[in-house]
């Protein structure tokens, strides 16, 4: 789980890196990744479980998570929009006008 954590960590950090150095088109596509990895890592630890993790199986309710779950699921939002509108608004390189 740990491991997990510290590529979240890294993951949101080259974000806002792209971001940032106006590499948007990229930085929103990881922004996604970014909420939505949280997301999945909740419904599979208090579902099925994760290897060596087993401890919070049907723990639906904690307060910790559900703010979690609040918070990347507006950046979910957020990110996806957008993305869209950013992969809207510049087309491809090589791209028929």
């Amino acid at each position: 789980m740990a491991v997990l954590y510290y590529v979240l960590e890294t993951a949101g950090v080259l974000t806002a890196v792209l971001l940032l150095t106006r590499a948007v088109r990229l930085g929103w596509f990881l922004a996604v990744g970014v909420a939505a990895g949280p997301i999945l890592g909740y419904l599979l630890s208090r579902g099925p479980g994760l290897p060596d993790y087993s401890s919070d199986i049907g723990n639906w309710t904690e307060p910790l998570g559900l703010l979690s779950l609040a918070v990347e699921g507006l950046l979910l939002i957020l990110s996806v929009s957008c993305w869209l509108s950013v992969r809207k608004a510049s087309p491809r390189i090589g791209a028929a006008s």
